[in-house]
């Protein structure tokens, strides 16, 4: 039997043959079709010479770092009619988001629709959880993960930094879970919001050089396009897993209260019993 969340107050149980076969739905493969072997998915070295660690991400960051467009701040006030309220979307632990349309090159003849977020300097998080989200999603290459178009960094008095990524029409898993206006998300769709964040974890866990940990996984951070397919968004507390040597992963919760798992905070507390006593 298995357990998975589908709202933030609601359980269901289900036993391993329902839940492949409500998954068939969408991934329906040939008897013959065997699945890639976990060995086969991840990027094997010769073994000629000595194994060289998994590159970590800020070095992978600089090799992907010239595909983002860096942006100047006037090129984003201008963007969002100096950051209105009326094209303002949404706000968070980081700071507000606005909507805005902009050119990414100029051989582009149409500006595109993007989403801006500008870090609230008096807010939640801070530079660090701003570069941290830069690295991991300038180096992340998924459909189920938000596309970072590119940044932008001022320093000085007048301290800005911002993240321009691609715009998500529905706007959040949350909204629609928690809307009184919003008609409810059809069950089939619900699943297939729930197979496509888990694929995008997956890819998080297994798809890259090296493990990266989410940490912030919960229903306002599940971005859904026009078609309603969902992308994870904010990696502002995002780390890499163990590694070789680096093998310690803190159990500390972290996030947003009411969403840390159960098993973290009970080790957390015996913890902090047990080194106060």
């Amino acid at each position: 039997m298995r357990g998975f969340e589908v709202a933030d107050d609601v359980t269901v149980v289900v036993d391993d043959a329902q839940m492949m076969k409500c998954f068939s739905i969408f991934h329906s493969k040939p008897k013959d079709q065997k699945s890639p072997s976990k060995s086969t998915q991840r990027v094997v070295k010769s073994t000629a010479g000595p194994v060289s660690s998994p590159r970590r991400i800020p070095e992978i960051y600089k090799e992907k770092q010239p595909n983002l467009k860096k942006f100047s701040f006037l090129e984003l006030r201008n963007a969002t009619s100096n950051f209105n309220k009326l094209l303002k979307i949404g706000e968070g632990g980081f700071g507000s988001v606005y909507k805005a349309r902009i050119k990414l090159c100029e051989s582009q003849t149409d500006p595109i629709v993007i989403a801006i977020k500008r870090l609230n300097k008096n807010g939640m998080q801070g530079h660090k959880q701003w570069l941290t989200e830069v690295q991991f999603l300038g180096v992340v290459d998924h459909p189920n993960l938000v596309k970072l178009l590119g940044y932008c960094s001022v320093d000085g008095e007048r301290m800005q930094r911002l993240l321009v990524n691609e715009y998500m029409a529905n706007k959040s898993l949350a909204v629609h879970l928690f809307s009184t206006s919003l008609p409810p998300i059809p069950w089939k769709t619900r699943l297939r919001i729930l197979l496509g964040a888990a694929e995008g974890l997956a890819y998080l866990h297994e798809g890259l050089e090296i493990q990266v940990i989410f940490r912030d996984f919960k229903s306002s951070n599940v971005l859904l396009d026009e078609k309603f397919n969902p992308k994870l968004s904010d990696f502002g507390l995002a780390r890499e897993g163990p590694d070789g040597d680096r093998t310690h992963v803190s159990t500390k919760p972290v996030g947003t209260y009411g969403y840390a798992f159960l098993k973290f905070s009970i080790v957390d507390y015996k913890l902090w019993i047990r080194f106060t006593k």
